[in-house]
């Protein structure tokens, strides 16, 4: 009897686990992550994670909350991403359906890709064992001055060897012929090469990570606003660390103690900071690639003639936008009125167009004044500073500096001028550029000279 209810038991049990079974694939493939979004493709995921790699600030907050891709103020606001989703239909729609389950493949594609990264260089490492952290630094700010080459160059390494390809361009040219050792390195193994440069490009971001936009932001705006400490900077990032050069520098001394965020973070690592900026700088600058030197050139005029309004719109840009404003500066709004390319690009992006008029209005002054030495900056700007009303009336117009009855009706200047030979050709050649870089000077401790200096006092210029 006993005997008889265990093989019923039995019987029982074998059904049950027939049932199971039969059950258990239908369920599995209910549960199984995959079979969500299966028809995300390879090539979509590492187009991505390509785009994530070099933003790394909406990877941060994409990973941390997926859904922030269907929120158009967010997409809005980071207009790279926005850009990226408008020329990439199929990879919005992926991850537009399923935020979550994309993002999660994203990041495990990455897993992959690193860990073949790793087996690639252990395979490389017998190759390159002697490439130097140096050589990748060389390279990864070379790239960094150079996007357009960098992009080129990332998505297809092997045109490092393609002939035609260095020949036309010439900063790669000029490089490569300055750095030999990159060049053996890269022409050895562009594939390996490349793969450390990015990895070093990336290590370099998330070293200073915690660094924000906005911090970046500010001091871009102050270094831009001050050319001179920008070119120090940009050349020494370590002077920021220098009480002596700070203290010789009240703008950015002051700056500073305004943006304390800053003045930490550019401090724990000057070097990374300042290369995070350069290449916030050029991010900047590609985001509105559609505005063309002729408009630059044209509201840079304004500009140069306007210099109250100049003054506002470079430290507020946003208010050109502005109703009010603009209806209470008359010549802004009749410019705005007879030029409309340049009223839709200033309206469109104010941030990013006044960014660019400021660089084309430092490269102009730089385009015919390279050869004008500080001694003659600083001579005309202590005159400008010991007579205000020719220095109001030469801010406003400087063409009137090489008007001969203009000249004629203020001696002092005909005079300076005239013991000044160096000053006068340089007036003559450019007077908005001398001008405006003259005007530094013009605030300077040092008195101003109270005789005219014979030209024998003249220094001599640099042949």
């Amino acid at each position: 009897m006993k005997t008889k209810f265990l093989c019923v038991r039995n019987s029982f049990a074998l059904i049950a686990l027939a049932a199971l079974i039969s059950v258990a694939p239908a369920g599995a493939q209910t549960i199984t992550p995959q079979t969500q979004d299966s028809d995300t493709t390879r090539r979509q995921l590492a187009d991505f994670d390509r785009f994530l790699d070099a933003h790394p600030e909406v990877a941060s907050q994409l990973r941390q909350d997926p859904s922030l891709v269907n929120n158009p103020e967010f997409v809005e606001n980071h207009s790279e991403l926005q850009q990226y989703l408008q020329q990439h239909p199929e990879v919005r729609e992926e991850i537009k359906e399923n935020p979550n389950a994309f993002m999660n493949r994203e990041q495990r594609y990455e897993r992959h890709d690193a860990d073949s990264d790793r087996r690639d260089n252990d395979n490389d490492r017998n190759r390159d064992r002697d490439t130097t952290r140096g050589e990748l630094a060389s390279f990864d700010h070379f790239l960094d001055s150079h996007p357009e080459l960098a992009e080129k160059l990332r998505q297809d390494p092997s045109l490092i060897n393609n002939h035609k390809f260095a020949s036309h361009s010439h900063a790669l040219r000029d490089y490569l012929k300055e750095h030999p050792e990159v060049r053996e390195e890269l022409k050895e193994n562009p594939n390996a090469f490349m793969r450390q440069e990015q990895r070093f490009d990336r290590r370099d971001d998330v070293r200073d990570g915690d660094v924000t936009r906005g911090e970046l932001a500010n001091m871009d705006r102050f270094l831009d606003s001050h050319p001179e400490i920008a070119e120090q900077l940009r050349r020494d990032p370590a002077l920021v660390n220098d009480r002596t050069f700070v203290k010789n520098h009240p703008a950015l001394q002051e700056f500073f103690e305004q943006h304390p965020g800053v003045r930490e973070e550019v401090r724990e690592n000057p070097n990374a900071f300042m290369h995070q900026e350069e290449r916030f700088d050029r991010r900047e600058d590609y985001r509105d690639r559609d505005v063309t030197r002729g408009e630059l050139a044209s509201m840079d005029r304004f500009l140069d003639s306007h210099p109250e309004i100049a003054e506002q719109l470079r430290r507020n840009p946003s208010l050109v936008k502005n109703r009010e404003f603009v209806e209470n500066h008359p010549a802004l709004e009749e410019y705005l009125q007879q030029h409309p390319e340049v009223r839709e690009e200033v309206a469109e992006n104010p941030n990013g167009f006044m960014h660019q008029e400021q660089r084309f209005d430092r490269h102009e002054d730089m385009r015919g004044d390279h050869d004008t030495t500080q001694a003659e900056l600083a001579s005309f700007g202590q005159f400008l500073g010991s007579h205000s009303t020719i220095a109001e009336q030469l801010s406003k117009d400087p063409s009137l500096a090489k008007n001969q009855e203009y000249r004629e009706n203020h001696p002092e200047l005909q005079q300076y001028l005239s013991a000044h030979p160096r000053v006068q050709e340089e007036l003559t050649e450019n007077p908005q550029a001398f001008v405006k870089s003259a005007q530094q000077f013009s605030n300077t401790k040092q008195p101003p000279p109270t005789a005219p200096k014979t030209p024998m006092a003249e220094p001599k210029t640099k042949q």
